[in-house]
């Protein structure tokens, strides 16, 4: 039978379901729920590294970008199912003060992991270890402990080699350091080999794989023992970022990728042999040029120029007539059955060589499993080259029989050195072999891989310097031709306009002549005009004179006229009166004569 459930019990779980819908319901609600860190990450679908540029870390060729801590971060983005951000910073302050302002999720830069930067912040497990070594120039002094260093020791702002260095001042007062900024590991390394400095403190990574490019440079003496190097991320309550790296690593270590990663950076750098490196450096110079073509035209999709180059200097140091006591002859060192196979009928001709070595390796790496990455193909490939495939397919059993990953590189190449030992090579198809060999001849070839990569590298980087140089010189040439032809254009057009304007002063000035010309033309013609004028004037008013003058002529004239005809009318009216009255006075006298003579007194 039952028991009866309280109603107090009822209750309770009442109040707790209400309770639980009521803070649901706040929750869907509530503008300002907090989003963690990595959701933050998620939503905007990126994550963002910061770090700073080297061949260890992150750097980019022109073509692509490598780099352990490039490959690792990301992968951890893939993981993440984001996007990685790389965000590249001049100096180690620059990349901190990044990470302490929020401007990037976290640091991946090589950092050692020291005290301090263990007290700031968080880090992720270390995903390989290393020491700081004090560096000089081989062949100068070499100081064998911290008490024998006579000059400064350069190290890099904010580094962990500047961390620990000046912890030594308080035990060793009269140590000088020399802390440099907006310089990196490499240009340190750089200045030891070309005597710009004396000193300098760099990591061991560094140094192992730089002592290929530049031989003269050598370690004094240990500064510490391993430290782990680690990502960094801020320190903060909210841990999700921290614990989605952390459960990141562990996958990375569980599936061997980090193993893989680190042998494809360190798994060839191993003892540094000084004769060797410097001899190789020499032999690019005076022997390479004579055969680059040849690499390169022989090169194939598989099989680099720059590989071939390096298996053939690791085969015969590029001597075509080279030889050896197993009768491997020629620059590729080819047996005479696999001359045959490929159809090299001459192996001491180096065209013939270099084309049959890059067609067997290309056949290898074609016939390798396809489980195999293609990243590390080459590398089996290069064992095979060396051995034989049939034992490197043993050792990749033996790998197997081990419980290690037979597609890994970094498993296959430990387990090489085994086909030396009975208790192994008695269990394979092949038998003996000599592994160590083919471990240290793949080795060797990755260690000439990456000086030759590196010296072409820098060749090209000078040749791109050089042109740029040319280019810029050009350009200046070009800018001071265009300056000058611009100033002879100018005073040109100075002179043309100034040519423009005396002529066109002078035009002014033959127009003003013209003008007075012209103005002389009309004042002659006014004058001419006045002149004419007054002919006409003087004609007219001698023709009126002349007239005025024959009228008055003629007036006198004819008042002489008029007074001779008035005077000899008038004498003739004299006359005329006077013979009137001579008429009549004769008249009258004959009248008195007749009278006289008719009166009687008489």
């Amino acid at each position: 039978m039952n028991k009866p459930v309280s109603f107090t019990l009822i209750s309770s779980r009442l109040k707790l379901i209400l309770f639980i819908v009521l803070v649901s319901f706040i929750s869907a609600c509530n503008p300002f729920v907090h989003t963690t860190d990595l959701q933050e990450m998620q939503k905007r679908r990126t994550l963002i590294m910061g770090t700073t540029n080297s061949s260890l870390t992150y750097n980019y060729d022109g073509e692509n970008y490598s780099g352990l801590d490039y490959e690792l971060g990301k992968k951890f983005a893939n993981y993440l199912k984001v996007k990685l951000v790389v965000k590249e910073f001049e100096n180690l302050d620059d990349l901190f003060s990044a990470l302490d302002n929020n401007d990037i999720d976290f640091a991946g830069a090589g950092l050692t992991l020291t005290p301090n930067r263990a007290e700031k912040y968080r880090s992720s497990p270390p995903y390989y270890y290393l020491t700081q070594k004090l560096v000089y120039h081989k062949g100068t002094y070499r100081p064998r402990e911290m008490a024998d260093i006579n000059a400064p020791v350069s190290v890099l702002k904010g580094s962990s080699h500047e961390e620990n260095i000046s912890k030594s001042q308080q035990e060793y007062p009269d140590l000088v350091i020399d802390v440099l900024d907006n310089e990196d590991q490499e240009s340190l390394l750089r200045k030891i080999a070309e005597k710009e400095i004396k000193f300098a403190i760099v990591d061991s990574t560094i140094l192992a794989q730089k002592q290929r490019y530049y031989p003269a440079l050598a370690e004094a003496f240990t500064i510490n023992e391993k430290q782990p190097v680690a990502w960094l991320i801020r320190k903060a309550p909210d841990d999700t970022l921290y614990s989605a790296m952390i459960e990141f690593m562990g996958n990375q270590y569980k599936l061997g990728i980090i193993a893989k990663i680190e042998e494809k950076y360190f798994g060839h750098v191993g003892h540094f042999d000084y004769v060797d490196t410097r001899t190789f450096l020499k032999r690019i110079t005076s022997k390479l040029p004579k055969y680059e073509a040849l690499f390169k035209k022989y090169a194939t999709p598989e099989v680099d120029w720059l590989l071939l180059a390096s298996v053939s200097y690791q085969e015969s140091h590029w001597n075509p007539k080279a030889r050896s006591p197993t009768g491997v002859r020629g620059m590729m060192m080819l047996t005479l059955d696999t001359a045959k196979f490929i159809g090299v009928k001459n192996r001491l001709n180096a065209e013939q060589s270099i084309e049959g070595g890059a067609k067997y390796l290309t056949q290898l790496i074609k016939r390798l499993p396809e489980s195999i990455p293609e990243d590390e193909k080459i590398w089996f490939a290069l064992a095979s080259y060396n051995i034989g495939l049939g034992h490197l397919l043993d050792v990749r059993r033996i790998t197997k029989m081990r419980k290690q990953n037979p597609n890994s590189w970094a498993d296959v190449k430990d387990n090489l050195p085994l086909l030396h030992q009975r208790k192994w090579y008695t269990k394979t198809r092949y038998g003996y072999a000599r592994g160590r060999e083919a471990q240290h001849y793949v080795d060797n070839i990755r260690q000439y891989l990456k000086t030759l990569t590196w010296h072409v590298q820098e060749q090209e980087k000078a040749q791109r310097i050089e042109a740029e140089k040319q280019a810029e010189i050009e350009r200046l040439a070009a800018i001071e031709a265009a300056e000058i032809q611009a100033e002879v254009d100018r005073l040109a057009a100075i002179e043309t306009a100034k040519q423009a304007e005396i002529d066109r002063l002078a035009t002014i000035e033959a127009e003003k002549q013209a003008e007075v010309e012209r103005l002389a033309t009309i004042e002659a013609e006014k004058q001419a005009e006045i002149k004419r004028l007054a002919v006409i004037a003087a004609a007219k008013e001698q023709a009126e004179i002349d007239r005025l003058a024959a009228i008055e002529v003629a007036k006198q004239q004819a008042k002489i006229d008029r007074l001779a005809a008035i005077k000899a009318a008038k004498e003739k009216a004299l006359k005329k009166e006077a013979a009137e009255k001579a008429l009549e006075a004769a008249s009258s006298a004959a009248i008195k004569t007749q009278t006289d003579a008719a009166s009687p007194d008489k």
